[in-house]
């Protein structure tokens, strides 16, 4: 239990990040955050407008340990890194990776990564406004992948399904929804994508 005058932004979201690791998005409630904490749900508004802002606060602490490995680093290797390094963060964290999906964070972190997304595509010789649509690509891709993969991840009865549907050798090639390397096939479509669009300028 933290006193409610000891309680700061910094640990309300540090509690919520680990509740939501114990107990997954169903424990993600200004209600249950402040049971949790031990304080009056109310007290958690003196910090944050609302739950959505709690939670946007949560997905970008989420993403602390998501590296950008910097300049010096080639375009597509760059890309590639920070999208697989967010995909694990917010793997890690059950509680908020959905919220982060369906929400991509614009804190500090969010930022962080996003500035290296940015100066990775301008480095792949896209101009500016499609350095704009094409980390906007980027963004929906992760979110899409992050979402099947917090549903999906293993090979049931829908997968037996669908590959029954295509038939014959090429269903036996069919990636299980969510998985690495359904994640990682896609994002180097993209990625050679990214590089044709900007040798065509």
């Amino acid at each position: 239990m933290v006193r409610s005058g000891r309680l700061t932004p910094e640990v309300i979201v540090d509690a919520a990040l680990r509740l939501g690791d114990r107990e997954g998005a169903e424990a993600m409630s200004m209600r249950r955050i402040a049971a949790d904490i031990g304080c009056d749900p109310m007290t958690l508004y003196r910090h944050f407008a609302n739950g959505e802002a709690l939670l946007d606060a949560v997905a970008d602490a989420a993403l602390a340990d998501a590296r950008d490995p910097g300049p010096g680093t080639p375009w597509a290797e760059r890309l590639r890194a920070v999208m697989t390094e967010i995909r694990a963060a917010a793997l890690r964290h059950p509680g908020i990776s959905a919220h982060l999906a369906a929400r991509p964070p614009l804190g500090d972190n969010g930022r962080r990564l996003g500035s290296g997304m940015t100066a990775a595509l301008t480095e792949a010789g896209l101009p500016p406004a499609d350095v704009v649509r094409a980390s906007q690509a980027l963004v929906a891709y992760l979110a899409a992948a992050l979402a099947m993969t917090v549903r999906a991840g293993r090979r049931d009865e829908r997968w037996a399904q669908v590959n029954h549907v295509v038939g014959g050798p090429p269903g036996d090639h069919l990636f299980v929804v969510g998985s690495d390397e359904q994640f990682e096939y896609g994002l180097r479509l993209l990625l050679n994508g990214i590089r044709v669009e900007a040798l065509a300028r």
